[in-house]
């Protein structure tokens, strides 16, 4: 891969009609100049609160020396934080040429969209040709960048007009009952607007849709505008006059200055690319091309049909993605998604080899000694390209994508990070067949459901250490970790109706401590807990798989074998004598670690014949420890 020939580009996302268009401009003159594109989408300003602090993840995902230069659009941030974040790793780590998009001052060169005026020439349109007298704006209670320049420009174009500025500002977010109740406000006041001139066409849509429930006409009565022209606002009844942000020649331009510094060249401080309004029957101007009701209507239909199969797609994904138990599954369901997926010709998801890592909480209180994962590695865990499903691979951070995935054929790749909270999974990789289509909008609900997925899958393994942390705490011994009493009879019940079942002879020994109480007194209590620990290693060091240990109290242990014979019930315990006599010459101590055992081998008929056999054991085991004493 020849990395030199790739410029990468940081973005919050490609959802939106503009920021869609701007990645197409660049992909397109890029590709002109011979570059490979990068697409960097963090997912900011998604309104994801707590959920999203995993967005800063994608600046980890580029290496700073594989790019010949870089395209930030700035203005599309959100968060200070994050496009702090992103300026301070291109001023340490990247030495190439860095163009930024951006109104505001920036200490790169930067591509100036004109997003002033145009709002202004709106406003006085509505003045001066259709004698608009009293006008509102309808705003984004978001605080961002373009919201307040396109705040500025109306109240310009109302100084110009020598119109009043006082209760014309409203804002409100993108939710029915936000707008409406903004758009009660503005119709309550004393005198019913001339025109409301909303923030995007998003909201100008919502109100015309509100305004029509109310029986008002639109313009006669009230005159709407929006802004960014989405392609929807164009083929309503009436169409919609609203601001045209030609971003793909943005997209263009700041591709074009880009190649200049790569080749050295000198280029302005700023580039101006200038935004134009677009004038429809919604503020009154004759429409230039007619919209038949037909054709309006099928519009409609197809705009609804596809939005339904969309919510029907995600909420059949998200469904399956909440009973998974197990990655591979999930990716299966995945991989069925991403096949369906639109113009998608490349997907890759990939995994940090620690994405499931035990956190340090849940680690703490298992006691579990796995080291933190810092790994270099990244799972391929799922990759199609051109329609056939790829083998799973593993390869280092240092490549976003393993060298042999890379088409030459392709013109752009697009990644953006999984994560849930400040947990960070991986990221997918997507290139598509039309540089010009950019995500579905439903990708990025789809998108939460991985990371939901993936952070249950994680937060199952979590409780399944506490579940086993749990279990020990009722079931093993603290000191020996052998099985205590519950857990004894937990393990014992199956074991013991399955002999009955096969009928195959169960033996049962007993063992205690020899001079235990000598050795408290006068050793101490912790070296006679020693002494009862080393039994323990030799019971399970004489013992195979299928046997249960277990210490039933004090010095006293319990074991069940099975399928043995006298002579085999004796072999175990000379083992385990042998054992305790090795130990005590290689680790000699003051006083001897020794054992008494005793045995009773029996075809039990009922668990309650277990009662029996331990005492019959016990009863040898004191004849044993006698015939020491004596």
């Amino acid at each position: 891969m020849h990395r030199t020939k790739k410029i990468g580009v940081f973005i919050s996302h490609i959802y939106g009609n503009y920021q869609s268009r701007l990645c197409s401009g660049i992909i397109e003159k890029a590709t002109e100049y011979g570059y490979l594109v990068e697409i960097f989408a963090s997912n900011d300003g998604e309104n994801l609160g707590d959920y999203g602090k995993g967005e800063f993840s994608i600046l980890n995902i580029p290496r700073p020396d594989d790019y010949a230069g870089i395209i930030i659009a700035s203005d599309t941030f959100v968060l200070p934080s994050l496009k702090q974040a992103l300026f301070k790793l291109l001023k340490e780590c990247f030495t190439c040429p860095v163009i930024d998009i951006t109104q505001k001052s920036s200490e790169y060169p930067r591509i100036v969209l004109e997003n002033n005026k145009p709002v202004r020439d709106v406003v006085i349109h509505l003045g001066k040709r259709h004698h608009c007298k009293k006008i509102c704006y309808l705003g984004s209670l978001a605080e961002s960048d373009n919201n307040i320049l396109r705040q500025q420009s109306f109240l310009e174009g109302l100084e110009e007009l020598s119109l009043p500025a006082k209760d014309t500002v409203y804002a409100c977010d993108y939710s029915r009952e936000s707008i409406e109740l903004a758009l009660k406000h503005i119709l309550d006041s004393q005198q019913l607007p001339d025109a409301i001139v909303c923030y995007n066409d998003r909201i100008a849509l919502s109100v015309i849709t509100m305004l029509k429930e109310r029986d008002l006409r639109i313009p006669e009565q009230i005159a709407i505008t929006g802004c960014d022209t989405l392609e929807f606002g164009q083929m309503t009844a009436p169409i919609l006059t609203s601001v045209t942000f030609p971003s793909d020649e943005v997209g263009k331009m700041a591709a074009m200055q880009l190649a200049r510094l790569i080749r050295r060249e000198t280029v302005e401080p700023f580039t101006t690319v200038n935004a134009v309004p677009s004038f429809g029957t919604s503020c009154g101007c004759p429409a230039a091309h007619p919209i038949s009701s037909y054709f309006y209507t099928r519009k409609l239909d197809e705009h609804i049909m596809s939005l339904e199969q969309n919510m029907l797609l995600n909420m059949h994904m998200s469904a399956n993605l909440q009973c998974i138990d197990d990655l591979d599954t999930g990716i299966e369901l995945l991989a069925e998604f991403a096949l369906s997926l639109p113009d998608c010709r490349e997907f890759y998801l990939c995994l940090y080899e620690d994405w499931d890592q035990i956190s340090h909480h849940i680690r703490e209180i298992t006691f579990t000694e796995e080291e933190e994962l810092c790994s270099d590695t990244v799972l391929l865990k799922l990759a199609i390209k051109n329609g056939k499903r790829l083998p799973e691979c593993t390869f280092t951070k240092r490549s976003i994508l393993p060298d042999y995935l890379y088409d030459s054929n392709s013109s752009s790749y697009i990644y953006t990070p999984l994560f849930f909270g400040e947990k960070s999974f991986g990221y997918l990789a997507l290139t598509l067949e039309n540089s010009k289509s950019g995500y579905p909008f439903f990708f990025l609900s789809w998108l939460m459901n991985v990371n939901n997925m993936l952070m249950e899958l994680c937060d199952k393994k979590n409780l399944g250490l506490l579940v086993g942390r749990l279990e020990n705490i009722y079931t093993k011994d603290e000191l020996t970790g052998l099985l205590n009493r519950q857990g004894f009879k937990l393990a014992s019940v199956p074991a013991v109706n399955k002999a009955i079942a096969d009928q195959t002879p169960v033996c049962a020994f007993m063992f205690d401590l020899d001079g235990l109480k000598t050795i408290n007194n006068t050793f101490g209590h912790e070296e006679g807990n020693f002494a009862i620990s080393v039994l323990a290693h030799a019971l399970e060091n004489s013992t195979d798989e299928t046997a249960i240990c277990s210490r039933q109290g004090g010095d006293e242990f319990w074991v069940l074998a099975f399928d043995y014979t006298p002579e085999k019930a004796s072999s175990l315990m000379n083992h385990v004598t042998k054992y305790l006599n090795n130990y005590n010459k290689l680790h000699p101590k003051e006083y001897q670690i020794q054992t008494s055992c005793g045995y009773a081998v029996k075809v039990p008929e009922s668990y309650a014949d277990l009662t029996e056999m331990f005492r019959e054991a016990d009863l040898n085991m004191y004849a044993q420890k006698q015939s020491k004493i004596k």
